[in-house]
């Protein structure tokens, strides 16, 4: 191709239905100059035009979701002191949020990112100043703005997925942004809390909850000022009927229920590292053990964002699930020196963004273009509750019996994620 203008559109992905028109000068360099192209596709994803920008922004818009557990928490803590309450508040949040993001992704998918991005970061911001204030007078309506906060999170995870495949080109570079994209959310959970400690020490407990509502409303602000996101909002005018919601197509809700399987294990591995803590009485473990467990994930989204998979998602999806089981299952082995058990918990990391990147290029697949968006709220939104549920049943199991049972709640997170894998996508999935 050459420089010159026209008014072609990238042809349509595979199974992808129609795509969004995105002008020329809104496209990335990476797919209109072939001849920059590197061997690295992570590379090209990286110096393609808007992509660097857009991941930049979308993950500041989601650092709320990583810094709001710990923010409530500490807020609850520096008033009340009830814990039971600041589980509640805090769940609900969660909950609200998983809610949430298939229902505002459907309202993308109907009018645009820009309108329902920048009215979501206000609400939601609006919702944690309100929950901030409120928490200790009127603790019924914080819980209530708790809701709508989580409610009314700025769904650029599933946003930013639904664009994907229209900035980049099809095969290693798609899958190479999905696996940047998964890795990339591991920096999340490594800033989120680092900016907790940082925004209770600056601002206080109540500044810190508004501090991190402002970095949601900032960064989905920021995120639409970029073109693609405008030019995928104009296009949405000339849209024909709606289509009905992706979750109703059986493959893809297959997908959200490996999805769920996929995030037990990574829900239960924080029970697992406190309980692993005090049983081994080595203070901070915890936290390394979560911090490695993280870097082993970007080791492992980098590794597959040089080299991406060479097979397609339907066969890959399985593959990667059990791998990611069998990768846990060191856990299980809880007379290992402590410097190795921390390195196991790295080793548990290593299969989680290749696995996701698979699940965001199969939804890409399999979700007509007009709902990506709420398709990949959908497979956000069952990460969060598998997350939620591995968290909850691990913590019941210690709680009722001790620190004693980190082998077997590793053992059984490990073997619902295997059994789900194989059980959740039998054979090769349709594609409608």
């Amino acid at each position: 191709m050459t420089g010159i203008r026209t008014s072609a559109v990238r042809p349509e992905a595979r199974g992808g239905g129609d795509r969004i028109p995105i002008p020329v000068d809104a496209r990335p360099a990476a797919a209109t100059l072939a001849y920059v192209r590197t061997s690295y596709p992570v590379v090209d994803v990286l110096r393609a035009r808007h992509t660097g920008y857009l991941l930049a922004t979308s993950l500041l818009g989601r650092l709320p979701g990583a810094m709001a557990a710990l923010a409530i928490v500490q807020l609850v803590r520096a008033t009340s002191g009830d814990f039971a309450f600041a589980g509640l508040i805090t769940a609900v949040y969660v909950i609200a949020g998983a809610v949430g993001q298939p229902l505002l992704g459907r309202l993308i998918d109907r009018l645009g990112q820009v309108a329902v991005l920048t009215v979501s970061g206000i609400l939601s911001f609006l919702a944690f100043t309100g929950m901030a204030l409120t928490l200790e007078p009127l603790p019924a309506l914080a819980v209530a703005l708790a809701a709508a906060a989580g409610v009314f999170t700025p769904p650029l995870e599933p946003a930013l997925r639904a664009l994907w495949p229209r900035l980049v080109a099809p095969g290693p570079q798609l899958k190479a942004a999905f696996s940047l994209d998964a890795g990339a959310q591991e920096v999340i959970f490594i800033l989120g809390p680092l900016l907790t400690v940082v925004g209770i020490a600056v601002f206080g407990p109540v500044g810190n909850l508004l501090f991190a509502g402002a970095l949601g409303l900032v960064g989905a602000v920021a995120f639409v000022l970029d073109a693609a996101p405008r030019a995928a909002s104009r296009s949405r005018q000339s849209r024909g009927p709606h289509h009905r919601s992706p979750i109703l197509i059986p493959a893809v809700a297959r997908v959200a229920v490996f999805t769920f399987g996929i995030g037990v294990p990574v829900g239960a591995l924080t029970i697992v590292a406190t309980a692993s803590e005090a049983a081994r009485s080595s203070e901070g473990l915890a936290g390394w053990m979560l911090a490695v467990n993280a870097l082993g994930a970007l080791v492992g989204a980098t590794v597959v964002g040089i080299r991406p998979l060479g097979s397609t998602p339907a066969r890959l999806l399985t593959v990667c699930g059990v791998l990611l089981a069998v990768g846990y299952l060191p856990l299980a082995a809880t007379a290992l020196p402590t410097w190795a058990y921390v390195v196991v918990a790295g080793i548990s990391g290593l299969m989680l963004p290749p696995t996701l990147g698979q699940v965001f290029e199969r939804i890409s697949e399999l979700s007509p273009a007009a709902a990506l968006t709420e398709a990949n709220g959908w497979v956000v939104s069952a990460m969060t509750l598998g997350v939620g549920a591995g968290t909850l049943a691990a913590g019941v199991v210690v709680g009722a019996a001790g620190t004693s049972m980190v082998a077997w709640i590793v053992l059984g997170a490990s073997t619902l994620t295997a059994l789900v894998s194989l059980i959740a996508l039998p054979g090769r999935a349709t594609t409608r």
